[in-house]
């Protein structure tokens, strides 16, 4: 991530543990895409031949890659909701 926006130089990273609720979020849209999959998948048949180790396996590393695929966007909407509720001044630009 960048230390600050080029346009504006609004610095990204306010303070230690700022972006808790980001990981929160990350883990939150995580789980709101895998519960709905899990659900269907035994509607999916021709998963029947591989074995229960495979399967957690398979699952694990699709939980990983969800994870993965949402930290960015989940910081950005937290950096987005804080600034949007309490908007702190930019620093200039150099």
């Amino acid at each position: 991530m960048l230390i600050r926006c080029p346009d504006c130089g609004l610095g990204y990273f306010r303070e230690s543990g700022y972006f808790v609720g980001g990981m929160i979020l990350t883990y939150g849209l995580t789980i709101a895409v895998l519960i709905p999959v899990y659900l269907l998948t035994p509607l999916v048949p021709e998963l029947a031949w591989l074995s229960e180790t495979m399967k957690y396996v398979l699952w694990i590393c699709f939980t990983l890659l969800l994870a993965v695929l949402f930290v960015r966007p989940a910081y950005a909407l937290w950096l987005s909701l804080d600034y949007w509720l309490e908007p702190w001044p930019a620093a200039k630009a150099k």
